[in-house]
């Protein structure tokens, strides 16, 4: 069930603004790593939660990025809970209705992004710093912003393109594997509109692994890659 109105939230203190960053996972690092991430939004019609692929990646041991939509999280609190408070995964912000955010006002863009991080920090005490437009669609303007709210903006380099029905378990580990290298950021969706991604994950992982691969954070990842 949703939560109750924003209202009830405790005072979030506001993140310092940031030099406008962006994270797309194409700059080479000499370490082999590779970040997973997983996107879940509420956006024209109802999503789920797809907790198989957490479980995935708690019984493989396996670090992970979210970028939860302010709606997702207010529909599943207690999975948005669960997630930020295990040490091995890190939330980040998917705006709040999941708009084209470059048809947006300035002011439009910073109210999806904070109305978001009021959000998170209401149900877990805690905020992220990195932010994630929806569809992909951004320019110089929307990353701009999201640096005067304290957000890095991430993107992707390796796509698994999961939300596609037609899109088999096969053709998700290939492709998101055929562009891999050392810094690659790949992304995936919880919210279940990754169709066939829970059968997906475990291969994608294991085969990862073999090429000894080390499984990081973005956050941990944009460390290596400075």
């Amino acid at each position: 069930m949703p939560v109750s109105p924003l209202h009830d939230s405790p005072l979030r203190p506001p993140l310092p603004p940031i030099p406008p960053t962006l994270l797309d996972g194409k700059r080479h690092t000499r370490s082999r790593i590779a970040a997973l991430t997983f996107d879940a939004c509420w956006a024209q019609s109802p999503s789920r939660y797809d907790a198989r692929i957490t479980r995935i990646l708690r019984e493989k041991r396996v670090p992970a990025t979210f970028f939860l939509g302010g709606k997702w999280m207010e529909h599943f609190p207690d999975a948005t809970r669960d997630l930020a408070h295990d040490p091995n995964f890190e939330i980040g912000n998917h705006t709040y209705s999941h708009p084209h955010l470059p048809r947006l006002s300035d002011a439009a863009i910073r109210d999806e992004l904070n109305r978001t991080q009021d959000v998170q920090f209401r149900l877990t005490g805690r905020q992220g710093t990195l932010f994630r437009p929806p569809f992909g669609d951004y320019n110089e303007r929307v990353v701009t912003v999201a640096a005067s709210v304290g957000l890095k903006t991430v993107m992707w380099d390796c796509e698994s393109g999961d939300p596609d029905p037609k899109q088999k378990s096969p053709d998700i580990i290939e492709d998101v594997l055929r562009p891999l290298h050392p810094g690659s950021i790949l992304i995936f969706h919880i919210n279940g509109r990754g169709w066939h991604t829970a059968e997906a994950l475990p291969r994608v992982i294991d085969r990862l692994l073999a090429r000894e691969y080390r499984l990081v954070s973005v956050s941990e990842a944009h460390t290596k890659t400075q």
